[in-house]
């Protein structure tokens, strides 16, 4: 049950013990007599109206509130049920009851109007199929609102049909070993045997207790694994966008290098036909005079122009000429250089230029390199 409802106060003064009450006569036990329980008697007809009730919908759990009386003999308490008030406008499923203000409103008043001379002695709840016991919230229930000596809580599992009555015992919820069910004297009491009684061991509070505790710990290992899981494909989903993120970083990388390597292509292409078209030479004016009409374009192309301008100031401009060299196996721009009588370190900044090469490290063979020859 879920306790956002209770807050109505069902509790009643003990006013006295009731004096006059007759004891019923004519009564059926059922059960192991235990001396220092309570004596509990529910009227036939009202049990088998509970009985009727808790087969009406065995999909939800159904409940009701137990009137009746109780009074002192020898020294023991004896609770008689002789009426009920069904539960209604609850909110409810299989394994939860929930009794709403309408619910109560609806008992008190019925309480009023046709049973004033009568106590609420207890409560009454169902578990279908899953056994007589008292939940963690049960025991709440029965602690706060059915705390007097003579109120009790009866269970029924219509399914596996059992039933069992559950009384306070040295200030604790115990579970009753033995009942009675009663009726006017001359009238037969003719109940049905099968599963009255189960094992009140194996039902205690104590067992009860245990029991949820291994479901709490189940609970908890659930969420935790359920937790894990979802960090873990957090983590893997993560992980697969990372490794997206670093393909198309590659792809572009890979776009980028294309791009550059046809640039350089083109690059060598328009040198080695500059040099080729004038037999195997040509000078530093006609590649400033090319560069300048835009007939061949190279990256950079301000900068190699006002190099190569620099380049000629300090010589002839007709003896500056250009030769091709194709790189070999081993070649190295400085080898290259010494092979062909240039001064690498004076003419490095230009070669590099005007080749379009980033890195004088990083040449390959087949690659035609631009060389001042003069």
């Amino acid at each position: 049950m879920d306790n956002s409802y209770f807050d109505i106060e069902v509790q009643e003064k003990v006013a006295g013990v009731a004096s006059g009450m007759q004891l019923p006569l004519n009564f059926l036990g059922f059960g192991e007599i235990e001396n220092s329980d309570v004596k509990v008697y529910i009227k036939q007809t009202t049990f088998k109206a509970l009985e009727k009730l808790a087969l009406s919908d065995t999909s939800k759990e159904t409940g009701s509130i137990m009137l009746g009386n109780y009074c002192e003999e020898l020294g023991k308490t004896h609770i008689i049920i002789s009426d009920y008030i069904e539960a209604k406008y609850t909110d409810a499923s299989a394994s939860t009851l929930t009794f709403t203000h309408e619910t109560w409103d609806y008992v008190h008043k019925m309480h009023e109007e046709n049973h004033p001379d009568k106590r609420i002695v207890g409560w009454q709840h169902t578990h279908p199929n899953y056994g007589i016991f008292l939940s963690n919230y049960d025991l709440f229930i029965q602690e706060n609102f059915f705390n007097l000596p003579f109120q009790v809580a009866y269970v029924i599992d219509p399914i596996q049909k059992l039933r069992g009555f559950f009384q306070w015992k040295n200030g604790k919820i115990v579970k009753l070993k033995c009942y009675y069910i009663y009726d006017e004297i001359g009238k037969p009491i003719k109940i049905e045997q099968t599963k009255i009684e189960n094992k009140s061991d194996s039902l205690n509070p104590k067992s009860d207790k245990k029991l949820y505790a291994l479901i709490t710990a189940l609970c908890f290992i659930i969420f935790a694994l359920s937790f894990s899981s979802i960090s873990l494909k957090n983590k893997y989903d993560e992980h697969i966008r990372n490794q997206q993120t670093i393909l198309n970083e590659i792809s572009n990388q890979k776009t980028v290098i294309d791009n550059q390597s046809t640039a350089i292509v083109k690059l060598q292409e328009q040198l080695v036909s500059c040099v080729l078209d004038n037999s195997g030479k040509t000078t530093a004016n006609y590649l400033i005079k090319m560069l300048e009409s835009q007939e061949m374009t190279l990256p950079n192309q301000e900068e190699v122009l006002a190099k190569l301008k620099a380049f000629v100031e300090k010589e002839d401009s007709n003896k500056v000429e250009f030769i091709v060299y194709t790189a070999t196996s081993g070649d190295s721009l400085s080898s290259i250089c010494e092979k062909n009588g240039i001064n690498y370190y004076a003419n490095k900044n230009i070669i590099l230029s005007i080749n379009g090469i980033e890195d004088a490290n990083q040449i390959y063979v087949g690659q035609n390199i631009l060389l001042p020859a003069s």
